[in-house]
């Protein structure tokens, strides 16, 4: 019975734990519909609290339509539903990325916007076993080492929450006949049926002629091999992370390696050490092949002394025998999102300051309002506040311009200097800015004659070495 192998699973690879708060990715196809159930049953014996998200890619004129069903399911089984529509294909578009990158992204933005709006531990994905098959033959056709061998993990860190894929013992037949036994209806995407896509070629086309013609137990053959991959992955991360603490020593945040003791390690560990000294100083989504292969090359290097720049801020040097790993300087780290309470105080540490907001009428206000205070009309906000840094490609509409323009021209027009604009905070609703905070607000949300109620916001900075109180 499905049930009872999901929860083997779940207990074998320790998903999951009383208290949790599991917020369950549902797209209305067979695997996270079945995802939902299944966890939905559980829920009890482990003594969990669901909710359930959606996001609409607007890839296809029905996705709206699926995203509504959806929500109408989770609420006729009492869970907390949040659903959301997102122009996908322009993102792909503005970011210069395919569209199945962009949905990506936009889906785990949204996801991880979510699990820390409703405070969820855990974020639910119903990845199966045949995504598995696919995702390790993709990795080999991409040229992958040990590490893409092994697939998919069952759990594994996605910002400041946990992903977990419960369904990955179970087969996409097993999951379809759930689906039909519980009389479950889901949707079916009809790109999935088409050899458009790589992953779709893999599917439709490369397994089953690599069933008929080379081996019949193809799938087993390749879960089989991501298993091992996934031991072997495990034993060298562990031997790598214990052989950085030995040839390693911390002053403050700067970490200092001994280059010839990197330099001697096994090929095997060489990259592992690497990887793992790097990811002290720069974002994981930062390291790949090309900055390890770099940093040993730096290593190698004669010169008595050189330089390694890294994507995210960091930066390595060597000095004679040592390699001395610097991190980001503090403005160039990312901001987390912190939802605004509205009223309430917002407090944000990284900006050394807090947000004050009160709700009001329109006859109530005193003008013009100070350069730290935003009055947006209320009956325009486009749902929840959040307050959080800029992020690439970033447009505002500034109160009173013709247009939009980049953030980060808006910055040089206001001559904010480059290394304060990382941590400038910033007014959203999704992607749509509100406020640059004690510089302008968003011209669509601008009081009007029309306006009624009004949002009120101060940004009230707080002295260095005097931490803001809580509201």
């Amino acid at each position: 019975m499905i049930i009872s192998k999901v929860e083997t699973y779940i207990n074998r690879h320790r998903l999951l734990a009383s208290g949790d708060r599991v917020l369950v990715a549902v797209s209305g196809g067979p695997d996270s519909l079945a995802l939902l159930h299944i966890l939905h049953t559980l829920a009890p014996r482990y003594k969990i609290k669901l909710a359930v998200a959606i996001l609409d890619h607007r890839f296809r004129p029905e996705g709206l339509r699926e995203a509504l069903a959806v929500g109408r399911l989770a609420r006729r089984w009492g869970l907390p539903f949040f659903g959301a529509s997102l122009d996908v294909p322009g993102l792909s578009q503005k970011w210069a990325v395919s569209s199945q990158e962009a949905a990506r992204r936009a889906r785990y933005r949204f996801l991880l916007s979510i699990a820390g709006k409703w405070g969820a531990d855990l974020i639910a994905l119903g990845h199966q076993l045949d995504d598995q098959v696919e995702t390790v033959l993709f990795n080999i056709l991409r040229g992958t080492g040990v590490d893409g061998l092994s697939g998919m993990a069952s759990r594994r860190r996605l910002g400041n929450r946990i992903l977990i894929r419960p369904l990955l013992g179970i087969s996409r037949r097993e999951i379809d006949e759930y689906c039909e036994e519980r009389r479950l209806q889901p949707f079916t995407d009809p790109s999935n049926l088409a050899p458009v896509y790589t992953r779709n070629k893999i599917r439709l086309e490369l397994i089953p002629y690599l069933r008929e013609n080379y081996n019949p137990r193809l799938p087993e053959a390749l879960i089989r091999l991501s298993r091992l991959a996934a031991d072997d992955r495990r034993f060298l991360q562990r031997k790598a992370a214990e052989r950085l603490q030995e040839i390693s020593t911390r002053r403050g945040n700067i970490l200092i390696l001994d280059g010839p003791s990197l330099k001697g390690l096994p090929a095997a560990l060489k990259g592992r050490v690497g990887r793992l000294a790097l990811l002290q100083v720069t974002m994981p989504g930062e390291v790949g092949w090309k900055q390890v292969q770099q940093l040993i090359k730096l290593c190698r290097g004669r010169a008595s002394t050189a330089e390694l720049q890294l994507p995210g801020g960091g930066r390595v040097y060597r000095l004679d025998n040592r390699l001395i790993f610097t991190p980001a300087p503090i403005s160039r780290l990312p901001v987390e999102a912190i939802r605004l309470k509205i009223p309430g105080k917002t407090v944000l540490s990284w900006a050394n300051g807090e947000i004050q907001a009160r709700l009001t009428r329109i006859d109530k206000v005193k003008w013009p309002p100070s350069p730290r205070e935003a009055y947006l009309d209320l009956n325009r906000l486009p749902g929840p506040l959040w307050v959080r840094g800029r992020w690439p490609g970033a447009r505002f509409y500034p109160q009173g311009s013709p247009g939009s323009k980049k953030l980060k021209d808006f910055f040089i027009d206001q001559k904010i200097p480059r290394h304060r604009r990382d941590h400038w905070p910033l007014v959203v609703a999704g992607e749509e800015i509100l406020w640059v905070v004690g510089l302008r607000i968003g011209h669509p949300y601008r009081v009007t004659a029309e306006t009624d109620g009004v949002a009120v916001l101060k940004f009230i900075e707080v002295p260095k070495g005097q931490p803001p109180v809580e509201g």
